[in-house]
């Protein structure tokens, strides 16, 4: 096969990105992803499909580097690359489908506009999120492309590209809109405490969970918060701000090489497992 032609490292500071390229491969973003998994599980299609499809509160880090792959492959990768993931990822969805049952919604990952793009969605405001509470605010014009950037994520999975966001402003409002429509339901709840309680998960990965249930908590928009029943008083706040005010004035000043390891490890693993090369 052809080279993979992967690109070379963003802006020296983050804080100078101009695209989704450029923040895509940030680690930092990693730190939101326990709020993204939530507000997917909070819709209810989306949770019913996970509780009776997917093994992934026993199994974390295996849907982790999956989502962080197809990320990485649509977002940085080639051609090549971000074919095979967006097949191996259309495959996945084939099976998750169920009929509407005893006051619980049918839903298809496979065929299911809605629920794709909702879930492309809390994967692009968990990111900014995160990004925003250890970083700051790119200016607008970054910002909306941005979130023009990660309409990639649902149009590579078949979700009309007129159904995406022109700038941070629609989907602000378009998000802030379905938030106030969400309902955790009992798949939810089951499969958010199984996640959050790792009892699976490697050692190193248990003693990591605190640090993730506070951000996870933190992060997430109050309403959905409470419905999680996650605590997140005054106390836990100043922690959280603490934490993210440390790292906001360290991560700045790595090297990008290192701040993106994780993103370029990922898309070389998956590289070699294709047969291609950097």
């Amino acid at each position: 096969m052809s080279r993979q032609p992967f690109g070379s490292p963003g802006p020296r500071d983050p804080r100078e990105a101009r695209g989704f390229r450029d923040v895509a491969p940030e680690a930092v973003l990693l730190g939101g992803a326990g709020a993204a998994i939530l507000l997917q599980l909070a819709d209810p299609r989306v949770g019913r499909g996970v509780a009776e499809h997917s093994d992934f509160a026993r199994q974390p880090l295996k849907r982790l580097w999956a989502t962080l792959d197809y990320v990485y492959a649509v977002a940085l990768g080639g051609p090549q690359l971000r074919g095979a993931q967006v097949a191996h990822v259309s495959a996945a969805h084939d099976p998750v489908h169920g009929k509407a049952v005893g006051g619980r919604p049918a839903y298809d990952a496979h065929d299911d506009d809605d629920a794709r793009l909702w879930v492309a969605m809390t994967l692009a405001w968990a990111g900014t999120r995160t990004w925003e509470a250890v970083l700051g605010p790119l200016p607008r014009e970054a910002q909306d492309r941005v979130v023009v950037g990660y309409g990639a994520l649902a149009s590579s999975l078949g979700v009309p590209a007129e159904r995406w966001f022109g700038d941070r402003a629609a989907f602000d409002a378009e998000f802030e809109r379905r938030v106030a429509g969400l309902r955790v339901g009992d798949d939810a709840l089951a499969v958010s405490r199984e996640l959050l309680a790792a009892k699976a998960a490697p050692l190193w990965l248990r003693a990591l969970m605190p640090a993730a249930r506070l951000a996870t908590a933190a992060l997430l928009p109050a309403p959905v918060r409470a419905q999680f029943g996650l605590a997140y008083g005054p106390g836990r706040d100043r922690l959280f701000r603490a934490i993210v005010g440390g790292l906001g004035a360290v991560y700045p000043r790595l090297p990008a090489g290192l701040r993106q390891a994780p993103a370029w490890w990922r898309l070389e693993m998956q590289a070699r497992s294709l047969g291609l090369t950097r």
